[in-house]
Order: structure tokens, then sequence, then C-alpha cells
């Protein structure tokens, strides 16, 4: 199989026992008995290229040894214009963007649980697992449906402060088997009165993308923004400013904090976390440090090839004559000492929040 273009495909190696799935995506896989959940990961967000594969990998559940589907969540969807995404389609339901951990029902032989997104035994699943079943009875709840939710607790919040309240919030349902979502009116707000799940706000008074950006400007950081269903199946989420600003600063995404990351080796922390709205600026911070380490590197082994290294001595008086503003690059060098750790520390990066470290080395 050269490439996977179906769910079927992705049940076909599950039943064949396939374990490399890097070889199809930027998708990790977690077991968990006999259920495995797919998920997309940061190379994914970072590379932009989102195959079927990596999109569809959202917190898929399959049992590894029949391949059945046993909950689906959202596919991936992405920010109003990310990557020059759109639709003209018109608005099905705009509901409020809830700010908690994505939960997803599935049942087992010992009753229904709830995954998040890429793990079967987190921490947030867990709890709304306990949740659910301490709160909720599902007889009769359709055996074909993945239940999608937001898990609201204390604990768990992200951005916006909601105070006591725990809550599972009823986003969506979905056909396992199909891939149908149910239509948000009437199905899932039937459902939700049914089982006695709580729902998004909804917004039916905005009728037009532009009436929701001309709101968006005017929530505070305490709303994260919302999710547009269109007629055409596409999903959009449009996140307020201020929100985004609050969450930047809260989870210290700066070009300081990434260039510290990228010395130490954990960059990837940072890439596991960020964001879809913030990617891009992170992604020009790694290339602009790449570009500076690269260039330099290029430039201090260009030079000292050139230098005369008999002695130190001639070697001081040829750097200080030719290459003063790299002259303590070249003498580590020249003392057999890594310039990476340099460059990191002294080099005028050119933001504010570095100008610490601007130190002249010559």
């Amino acid at each position: 199989m050269d490439e996977i273009t179906t769910i079927n495909d992705i049940q076909q190696l599950v039943i064949e026992g396939f374990t490399d799935w890097q070889r199809y995506g930027n998708v990790n896989t977690r077991r968990h008995g006999d259920l495995i959940i797919f998920n997309y990961n940061s190379f994914a967000q970072f590379e932009g290229r989102w195959s079927f594969f990596e999109r569809v990998s959202r917190g898929l559940i399959l049992h590894a040894q029949t391949g059945e589907v046993v909950a689906r969540g959202f596919d991936k969807f992405f920010g109003w214009l990310e990557g020059g995404r759109y639709t003209s389609a018109p608005l099905v339901v705009v509901t409020e963007k809830v700010d908690g951990s994505l939960g997803l029902l599935y049942r087992t032989r010992d009753g229904y649980r709830i995954s998040t997104r890429g793990n079967l035994t987190s921490v947030q699943g867990a709890w709304a697992s306990q949740f659910l079943n301490s709160h909720y009875d599902l007889t009769d709840l359709p055996d074909e449906l993945t239940l999608i939710f937001e898990i609201i607790y204390p604990e768990n919040r992200v951005i916006v402060n909601y105070g006591e309240r725990r809550d599972l919030v009823l986003l969506a349902a979905r056909n396992r088997h199909t891939g149908d979502y149910l239509p948000f009116a009437p199905d899932v707000i039937n459902l939700a009165s049914r089982f006695g799940f709580s729902l998004p706000v909804t917004y039916p008074e905005f009728q037009s993308v532009e009436d929701v950006l001309k709101h968006l400007a005017t929530l505070d950081a305490n709303h994260e923004g919302y999710v547009i269903e269109f007629a055409d199946g596409n999903r959009f989420k449009f996140k307020g400013a201020r929100y985004l600003e609050l969450h930047k600063l809260v989870f210290g995404l700066s070009f300081k904090n990434t260039l510290e990351a990228m010395q130490n080796g954990t960059v990837q922390e940072i890439l596991d976390a960020v964001p879809d709205e913030f990617l891009n600026e992170v992604k020009a911070w790694i290339a602009e440090i790449d570009g500076v380490l690269n260039s330099t590197k290029a430039r201090v082994q260009s030079a000292f090839e050139a230098a005369p290294k008999d002695t130190r001595k001639d070697f001081a008086l040829w750097v200080q004559a030719n290459q003063r503003d790299i002259a303590g690059y070249l003498f580590a060098m020249f003392d057999g000492k890594p310039i990476e750790p340099l460059i990191y520390r002294y080099h005028a990066w050119g933001h504010d929040e570095t100008e610490g470290n601007n130190n002249d080395i010559a």
C-alpha cells in the first residue's frame, strides 16, 4: 500500500498487525489492551501537508484484532483562512468554542469510557469516564454513535475560567462506521435533552462569516471564540485575539524561549504544545535561528581555514586584522571548542527580549 486514503485501509493494516505507522504519515499510536488510538503529532502540524491519514487520526480508536472502528471523533479542522482554507458554503450552526479537553465516548465490555484525543488512559479521560458513569444513564444510546465532548473541570483549566463548573459538553455525534455526523439541530440537541448533557452556546443571530468576525473582535480573554459548521461539511474555528494573547503569555511562547529550547535540545516540547494559531510564528523563529547558526558557522569555518595557524600569536594578529567581529568564535575554534553555544549566547538576535545576551565577544 503506497498511501492510506480510506478508513478501510487503516482497518486492514491493523488486522494485519502493522505497526510502522510513521511510514504513512506523522501519526502516533498508543495501545491499551485490545484498543489502538491514532493521533497526529507535532510533525504533522509543522509540515502542514495534512494527508488523509493525518487528518482522520484525531482520536480514532480501532480494535486491534478485528479492525472495528470503536470511536471516531472530529477529523482535523482548521482556523478560518489557515493555509488559505475557507469555504463559501452557507452556515449551518455557530457554537462557542469550549476551552477544555476533547473527549470521545467509546464502549468496552465493562461499559462506557471516554478517551482524550491521543490517550486512552489520560487523567482527563479518567475524570470524564468517572463523571459520565456517575451522572448519566446511556441506556439505549445507539451503538453506532461516537459522542464528542469537551471536558471541563477546575483542575483542567486551559485559559477560560469556568469557575467550579464540572461538565461534559456535547459538541457533536458521529456514526463510527460511516463517518457521518448527526445534524446539530435537531439530532445532537435531542441527544443532549434525552441524556441530560450540556450543549455549547449557539449563536443563531450570526448569519455570515462577516458577522462572526465582527463579534470576534469584541471578545475578552475569557471567551475562546467560535466554531462554524458549514453546509458542505466543513468546520472552521475562529479564536479571539485577546484569548490568543493570553494563551501565548501563559504558555510562554516567545522567541527567547524558542531560542533556549533549541539550545537545550527541547524545542520538540514547544512544537508538541504549540496551538495551530502560533505554529507559523514558531516555525519562523526556528528557521531564523537555524539560518543564523548555519551562516555563522560557515563564515567562521571559512575564515578559520584562511587564517595562519602555525602559532597562536600569528593567528591572533591575523584575526584582529581581518575578522575582528568574529574573533571570539575563531579563538574558540582554534582551541578546539564548539562555537554553537557562543552563537546562541552572543549573536545579536534582534529581538527585544534577547537584548541582554548581545555582548561583544571580539
